[in-house]
């Protein structure tokens, strides 16, 4: 859940002025057959799809744009009639300069109440064409807020994306970065969603998997700080259930919410208050039985429809003025039954990793409590069957400047499990 500072570019990633990026087509698969898996869509259901079918239709379209000293063109796929998770609907090519190519691009993924949806992101890799699969890196972004203008795609790059990319690229693996459900694609952002953030890290790898000669078929390692904590977790615990057609080797997860009980007592009153009434957005639009509007004062229901028109520095500016007591029209949103069930189920606390796990932490985080990812080890170590697990904690960093503080670290941990070596399992010392 980061906050709006320039040095949070590399947490968020990414962003560059549109003007910057040309349509072009992204060749096709070099290989028979697609890397993604296809999902038969269900009709709407509280929690998950049921196996009855229905057909989701994607319009062939053409789009020209003009890129000197050619023109090229991108046609959209043909008619589908079922989802492929990880299709490539459109793409633009982005210009990040030596360190190889990109693309921005929108892809096909699912949502956690069945429905076909289309999802943005960006894709990068190094310029040459392989028949060799390489390592991927999938990225989680941190909070930017819940509107379409808050995608970190629509700005990708800046310094601190290229400067985050670089040892990655330069290793030669692959990167992708999705904006979540709802950022840049219909609807807004289901935030702090669990399954909806592992299907967006998932569905972009497929994607890239997609783009022949890209050569994304190698092991898979994600890393997410903040809200990319949370939805790095969910990833190292949905894997099997959601992409165990992938290769996950490590999961990193920066400043994970975790407690979320006591998360939203922490931040109550705080300078980052606003987070709390994005949680209550982003459950409620994932989950049909969850009303905010009748859990919010009648008086405060106009900020609601403001999460549409700015990002997490507009939200903050809003809500963090008003009494917490004064927003809800109730005295605990978690002794709601139905709200407390669903805050719990996207709690990072719930199941077991299946994929190793470290967590990455500053002492002095102002917006995550260095406690919660303390509970969180205990936990996980609690659970049967789990992956090995690592917690470090970095001494005087805040939530901010703790990924400077362990990036490093992040590095050298994930090209271990790129190179197959056994991660450390802390619950076991």
């Amino acid at each position: 859940m980061n906050h709006i500072s320039a040095v949070t570019a590399i947490v968020v990633i990414f962003s560059l002025p549109a003007a910057a990026c040309s349509s072009t087509e992204i060749p096709e698969p070099a290989a028979a057959e697609p890397t993604t898996t296809t999902t038969t869509v269900a009709p709407t259901t509280t929690v998950a799809p049921t196996t009855t079918a229905t057909t989701t239709t994607t319009t062939t379209t053409t789009t020209t744009t003009t890129v000197a000293p050619t023109t090229t063109t991108t046609t959209l796929p043909p008619t589908t009639t079922t989802i492929q998770t990880g299709s490539i609907l459109s793409s633009e090519v982005v210009d990040i300069g030596s360190l190889g190519v990109a693309w921005r691009v929108t892809y096909s993924s699912v949502s956690v109440t069945g429905e076909p949806i289309e999802v943005t992101g960006v894709i990068a890799a190094p310029d040459s064409d392989t028949t060799t699969p390489r390592p991927v890196l999938s990225i989680a972004h941190g909070t930017t807020g819940l509107a379409d203008q808050c995608a970190p795609s629509a700005s990708f790059p800046d310094v601190f994306d290229l400067a985050a990319l670089t040892p990655f690229l330069e290793r030669g693996w692959v990167v992708t970065a999705t904006d979540y459900e709802g950022m840049g694609g219909p609807g807004l952002h289901a935030y702090i969603v669990g399954e909806s953030e592992a299907r967006g890290v998932f569905d972009i790898v497929r994607a890239a998997r997609n783009i022949g000669g890209v050569g994304a078929d190698g092991p898979l390692v994600v890393w997410g700080h903040s809200q990319g904590g949370h939805a790095a977790m969910h990833v190292s615990q949905r894997w099997q259930d959601l992409a165990p057609d992938l290769d996950l080797v490590g999961v990193a997860a920066g400043a994970p919410p975790s407690q979320l009980d006591l998360l939203s007592t922490f931040l109550q009153g705080s300078d980052f208050q606003g987070y709390l009434i994005m949680v209550g957005a982003g459950l409620a639009v994932s989950y049909p039985e969850l009303d905010l509007k009748s859990v919010t004062n009648p008086e405060y229901h106009y900020l609601l429809d403001e999460l549409e028109n700015g990002c997490t520095g507009y939200v903050m500016d809003l809500v963090n003025p008003i009494p917490f007591s004064d927003l809800l029209s109730v005295a605990d949103i978690f002794a709601i039954p139905e709200w407390r069930a669903r805050l719990t189920e996207n709690d990072t606390n719930q199941l077991p990793n299946q994929a190793p796990v470290i967590i990455l932490h500053g002492d002095q985080d102002e917006q995550i409590p260095i406690i919660s990812s303390e509970f969180l080890l205990g936990q996980l170590c609690d659970m049967p069957d789990h992956a090995p697990v690592e917690r470090r904690v970095y001494p005087g960093a805040t939530h901010t400047s703790a990924v400077f503080d362990y990036f490093d670290d992040l590095v050298v941990w994930l090209e271990a499990r790129i190179d197959g070596e056994p991660a450390v399992d802390q619950c076991s010392s």
